[in-house]
């Protein structure tokens, strides 16, 4: 079984980019002369620069290291004082180290929040081919499931062979009715009646739990060798000698057959029991015990279960199960099937829940896909399920409190996310997740937090460092891709705080967190999505701070891992996944070039991130966040051309693209100073270029949001002025002299306020 590396998702990392990341975006001056011509020598100048306001500290934190410029070995990272933050321990051992020189895969931990909405098509089962149903779901009160049997799903019913099938599909057609004709879509157990049974000698091959009647055996074979009572409803009939086999246990429970238990009289093939039971076309899924060792194969359709022989080779079969089809079963082999199969996995989960509609964690599966895929509001029905199903866990709740922050509740997701960190009673490597994720949610919350958010990065790699050598497989990984997601999440902590020496620590925990994604790779059967995640983290931590860094390579490795995780499958909902989660990578780059003033490359960058970003958006749901940095990356790529190029007809183009999102309703209140400023600019191009209907309408729109954030903090009213000193230019431009002197005493006062106050809180 793979890893699957679908956790916490950068949501943390895009928000924090909202508050971070509008450094270069303040608003536009327009100035006019007599007549009604842009100043030729300031045309369109950017008003001073204003670093946001930053927390005073007494004394400034420091990164300093051990005397000798190593980190500590005493404990996994050093606590956070005011003096010194963490650093990592290198000493911190996980299970295997990769061989020198060995290659490596890089899985992805987590993927970025999704978007859903903005496109021509829509597909509402994301198991289903263009045009079929939406995921089925009881609509019946609570209770327990009663057993159903699998029918044919009819969202497969015209999808090819899966790519997965132990036989290649028959080279001549067959008839639809024929069982061969079955592609990957459930396969019944064939169905004649009475009559054709009675008509072919009957054999063990066509006993089938659920279906085959106890008379039937009775009479054919009469009375068993044994009957063994397990409890008041339950029996085991021994027959031996019945053809192969040299034995058959039949447990039976008020006349009804629950099992088979098959020991041939020789060792059968793989082959030839294939044959027999019509498995050929099923995809089977290996069956593994917590430490991850295999024991056996599983046909789930059939509900045929193979262990592995006790002698001989792997597929010498000397024991066979045979039971009705079960949830578990189709779990099992989703949970087999590669990370990046969204629509085999998404079938394989809806199976589970035909088989048991309350099964949390089949839910909980589907939700985490759901998400990957941007489809949130689906993802967070599915969490909803999984929180009040059967078997639902702490881990469970946790995904449901991460989709509430996704939906805008900050406030009760870090409560929730609280509550499960701080419950001993919860396994270890969960609430070392919980502990991540409570970071992250403190990160999202700006600034102020920073200290708390390092706090808590801090306390999940302390509770996640002892479980990276635990026998049980599950939790073993889990622990890891905690302490890859807590080191990376303390490189963006330490790069949006206020902290001394930060290249050189950040540095340091991105560094630290690469040798989990290789042992990862290397011991964990993880997938090559891990690598992207760290360049995107990496990019993300550096576009926070001045430094000297250079993202070209970071650009060429994202592009070819890009390529390569393409060629791996063919499932279009992980394309588009994979496509959305590149083009905010590069989104990354574009950030740090134009911080550099490498206007022309971060030019590039941004149309190839918006070739991707336009591809993912297929079939996704735009969130608050998603919002934000599309917003952001297009009016970066706009201010490019507007201010240092002097072009505002391309920067117009792209500001077409920035208006819809930094004007979105679903924003509300979020970032209402920086996104007016933003809207500012934008309608000093638009007016510049002959729209002056929509230039007036955006300045107006970006005074409106102004206003607002100053209402909440008076410390902002300076940032009225400049649309303001624009509008008045604008309505005298239009021969409303009436307004433009309004708009420039308003100015004027602000001015007055500010010189006669020159501290604002």
């Amino acid at each position: 079984m793979r890893i699957s590396t679908i956790q916490n998702p950068i949501y943390s990392g895009v928000l924090i980019l909202a508050f971070c990341g509008w450094a270069m975006a303040e608003p536009i001056r327009l100035t006019l002369d007599e007549s009604d011509q842009p100043v030729v020598e300031s045309k369109v100048a950017p008003v001073q620069h204003t670093e946001p306001v930053r927390p005073i500290v007494s004394r400034p934190f420091s990164l300093s290291l051990t005397a000798d410029g190593e980190p500590p070995e005493t404990t996994a990272v050093r606590q956070a004082s005011a003096e010194e933050p963490p650093t990592p321990n290198q000493d911190t051992s996980v299970s295997v180290r990769a061989p020198e020189g060995a290659k490596v895969a890089h899985p992805a931990a987590n993927g970025p929040l999704r978007i859903y909405g903005i496109h021509a098509e829509k597909i509402d089962n994301p198991a289903a081919l263009q045009g079929t149903s939406k995921f089925t779901e009881s609509a019946s009160p609570l209770k327990p499931a009663a057993k159903v049997q699998v029918e044919a799903s009819p969202t497969l019913a015209e999808e090819p062979l899966s790519r997965f099938s132990q036989t290649p599909p028959p080279s001549k057609p067959v008839e639809a009715s024929s069982p061969e004709a079955i592609t990957t879509q459930p396969i019944e157990p064939s169905t004649k009646t009475t009559i054709e049974l009675e008509a072919e000698a009957f054999s063990v091959w066509k006993i089938f739990p659920g279906k085959t009647p106890l008379s039937q055996i009775e009479k054919h074979w009469g009375e068993p060798t044994q009957t063994r009572r397990i409890d008041q409803d339950k029996r085991v009939r021994l027959y031996e000698l019945q053809g192969e086999f040299a034995k058959v246990e039949i447990a039976v429970e008020k006349d009804q057959i629950v099992s088979v238990f098959l020991i041939p009289t020789t060792p059968l093939s793989l082959e030839v029991v294939e044959q027999k039971f019509e498995l050929s076309r099923i995809d089977p899924a290996a069956v593994r015990d917590s430490s991850g060792r295999h024991l056996g194969r599983i046909y789930p359709e059939r509900g045929i279960l193979i262990p592995q022989a006790a002698e001989g080779g792997p597929w010498e079969i000397d024991r066979i199960i045979v039971q009705s089809p079960s949830a578990e079963s189709f779990m099992i082999r989703a949970s087999n099937r590669s990370p990046h199969d969204f629509r085999d996995r998404l079938n394989d989960y809806q199976l589970a829940i035909a088989q048991e509609p309350y099964s949390a964690e089949a839910w909980y599966q589907t939700s985490l896909i759901l998400h990957r895929m941007g489809r949130d509001k689906e993802a967070f029905k599915a969490a909803r399920k999984a929180t009040s199903g059967v078997g639902s866990s702490a881990e469970h709740r946790l995904h449901r409190t991460l989709l509430t922050v996704v939906q805008g509740n900050l406030a009760s997701g870090v409560h929730s996310t609280q509550q499960i960190a701080e419950d001993v009673t919860v396994a270890s490597h969960v609430r070392a997740k919980a502990h991540c994720q409570w970071g992250d949610l403190l990160q999202m919350a700006g600034p102020r937090k920073n200290r708390e958010a390092v706090q808590h990065h801090v306390k999940a790699i302390e509770i996640a460092a002892p479980l990276v050598n635990d026998t049980n497989q599950q939790v073993r990984r889990a622990a890891k891709l905690v302490l890859v997601q807590a080191h990376l999440a303390l490189a963006i902590d330490i790069a949006t705080g206020d902290w001394e020496k930060k290249e050189q620590t950040i540095n340091q925990w991105l560094l630290r967190s690469k040798v989990y994604i290789d042992d990862l790779a290397t011991n964990e059967e993880a997938t090559g999505e891990l690598h992207m995640v760290w360049l995107t983290k990496s990019l993300m931590a550096h576009s926070f701070y001045d430094a000297p860094f250079d993202p070209g390579d970071s650009v060429d490795q994202i592009l070819g891992q890009y390529r390569e995780l393409l060629g791996q499958t063919d499932d279009p909902f992980f394309h588009r996944a994979l496509e959305w989660e590149t083009g905010q990578a590069l989104s990354q780059a574009v950030f740090i070039e134009h911080s550099r003033g490498k206007h022309d490359s971060a030019l590039k960058l941004a149309d190839q991130a918006r070739t991707f970003l336009r591809g993912g958006l297929t079939g996704r749901e735009v969130g608050i966040a998603d919002h934000l940095l599309l917003g952001n990356l297009y009016f970066r790529a706009g201010a490019i051309c507007a201010v240092q190029k002097q072009d505002h007809a391309a920067a117009v183009n792209w500001y077409e693209l920035a208006v819809k999102h930094l004007s979105d309703q679903t924003l509300q209140s979020v970032m209402l100073d920086r996104r007016g400023e933003s809207l500012v600019s934008m309608g000093v191009s638009f007016w510049t270029v002959g729209n002056r209907e929509q230039g007036l309408a955006l300045t107006e729109q970006g005074k409106s949001l102004i206003e607002s954030a100053a209402a909440q903090n008076s410390g902002l009213q300076k940032k009225l002025i400049v649309p303001l000193d624009n509008l008045a230019e604008m309505y005298r431009e239009l021969g409303n002299t009436q307004k433009s002197a309004q708009y420039t005493a308003s100015a004027q006062k602000i001015r007055q306020l500010q010189a006669g106050n020159p501290i604002s809180r």
